[in-house]
């Protein structure tokens, strides 16, 4: 598990199942960018907990098979979140992990909840694998290749709260303006006493 100030994320690999369990929004097979002896076989992508019903979720679950042409590759995966008119914020890097040729049990996930400085707006998904020893780019997948990354509603967890409300009353009766009335008159005596 890696915490980032304004996410926490969880990592799963091919060995662990997920705690997850949401239908899948988005699947794709995937167009992309960038690609080298490293590509992206698939990516499929969920999200959960939209506490406040407004449309905007605050869990993102990004799972991706890749493949190399290589028998085995060292490889480590970024992801970061852009908004619509902003910057773009790398929110995860993975530690390293292998991928075998084409094989099906080298996929990686990312299990992300948005905590802080995610305000409500549909935000392009990308993508990184790097070479462990090397830190070269090796492929890239976004929002920009691929609809499927592009649009996510989501929102950070304090602006997904639900609000609350707090009742004040306020009452007033008889004797709250009878002492009111009572200590402007003391108020009135004590100014005449001074003066006189």
């Amino acid at each position: 598990m890696s915490s980032w100030a304004n996410s926490v994320s969880t990592e799963l690999r091919s060995q662990q199942q997920t705690s997850m369990q949401t239908a899948k929004v988005r699947s794709a097979a995937v167009n992309q960018s960038f690609q080298s002896d490293v590509w992206f076989h698939s990516i499929d992508i969920s999200l959960a907990r939209d506490d406040n019903s407004n449309g905007y979720f605050h869990q993102l679950y990004v799972e991706f098979d890749a493949d190399t042409d290589r028998a085995y590759r060292q490889v480590f995966a970024e992801f970061s979140l852009t908004p619509d008119f902003g910057r773009e914020h790398v929110y995860y890097t993975s530690s390293v992990f292998e991928l075998f040729r084409q094989s099906s049990n080298d996929w990686l996930a990312v299990e992300t909840d948005l905590q802080h400085r995610y305000p409500a707006n549909f935000y392009l998904l990308t993508i990184r694998i790097f070479d462990a020893n090397s830190g070269y780019l090796l492929a890239e997948a976004s929002g920009y290749d691929l609809s499927a990354l592009d649009a996510l509603p989501l929102e950070d967890y304090q602006r997904d709260q639900v609000p609350t409300y707090s009742r004040v009353e306020v009452s007033a009766g008889g004797t709250g303006i009878a002492m009111l009335l009572g200590l402007c008159w003391l108020l009135i005596r004590r100014q005449e006493q001074v003066i006189g």
